[in-house]
């Protein structure tokens, strides 16, 4: 009788499966005041990160100017993590080459433009992005450890009673390394994996085809979209893993949890940001460089 009822009354029907669908919720422990919580913590750690960038970059006129310092966390940054990039961006253009030649083989019969796609996909995307989220991976994790290590050990408090802005002498060498860095690193990785994507389609092309191939799909605005993203991803990885550092509590433990908050917040942001620029950042070049 009650299935008859549920199958004859839309509105039965209806309430029927809004209570199943509550009940399930509950099951899985999903409440409001655990989402509203969770929505608070996420309004913090955005509202911290805000105002550490803001408060860095107040500093930057004020000496004074490390650059000792600076000159160290480029080497950290940049110079040690190109085995990495090396390594990360040569498989990856080579993956992409070979894909692209199964697919368009498949697709359309015809490999002639993969080199072009490839271009395209290794200068708008990968060159910035992947280098990001690898320099997150193993430069930012080592940024929130130091950090993280100091504030446990009061080593961050001892600096304020020195008269000694925190921010400055540890935020402010970091995040210039960085975003200097990324853009070179991110040339060097687009390089790197355009000439591995090469060197794996040797046998339909030569050096000269290659090049004149992916010259006429990569523009001068492709790499104008290298360079942006590039200069707004590398300030990601040094502010996340800088805040999370300074908010590390409770030893050993909590410096380690703050590194792996740091590395998932960076690398999550940093697939945000690459989405916002990539709608942006095309009608930002055109407009450029029609003026």
């Amino acid at each position: 009788m009650v299935f008859k009822a549920l199958r004859e009354n839309r509105t039965l029907r209806v309430i029927y499966v809004t209570l199943r669908q509550i009940l399930y919720i509950a099951r899985l422990g999903i409440t409001m005041h655990g989402i509203g919580l969770n929505l608070i913590r996420l309004f913090e750690v955005i509202g911290g990160l805000v105002m550490l960038l803001f408060e860095t970059l107040l500093t930057l006129p004020r000496p004074p100017y490390r650059i000792r310092e600076f000159i160290r966390q480029m080497m950290v940054a940049g110079w040690n993590s190109i085995p990495l990039i090396t390594a990360v961006l040569g498989f990856l253009g080579m993956i992409t080459v070979l894909e692209l030649n199964f697919q368009l083989s498949r697709v359309i019969h015809s490999t002639e433009y993969v080199p072009g796609f490839a271009g395209i996909l290794i200068f708008r995307e990968f060159g910035p992005t992947v280098v990001a989220a690898m320099v997150a991976a193993k430069v930012g994790a080592g940024y929130a450890a130091e950090v993280g290590s100091m504030k446990i050990t009061e080593q961050v408090d001892a600096l304020e009673m020195l008269s000694i802005n925190p921010v400055h002498y540890l935020v402010l060498p970091r995040l210039f390394a960085c975003v200097t860095m990324q853009v070179a690193l991110s040339v060097f990785g687009a390089s790197v994996a355009f000439f591995a994507g090469y060197l794996i389609s040797l046998s339909h092309f030569n050096f000269q085809q290659y090049l004149a191939i992916m010259n006429r799909f990569v523009e001068l605005g492709d790499f104008g979209n290298l360079i942006i993203k590039a200069l707004v991803l590398g300030a990601v990885v040094p502010i996340v893993s800088c805040w999370y550092g300074f908010q590390a509590r409770g030893g050993a433990r909590g410096v380690g949890e703050a590194t792996t908050k740091a590395v998932v917040t960076s690398v999550l942001i940093i697939i945000i940001l690459d989405f916002t620029l990539s709608t942006i950042a095309d009608k930002v070049i055109k407009v450029v460089f029609e003026i």
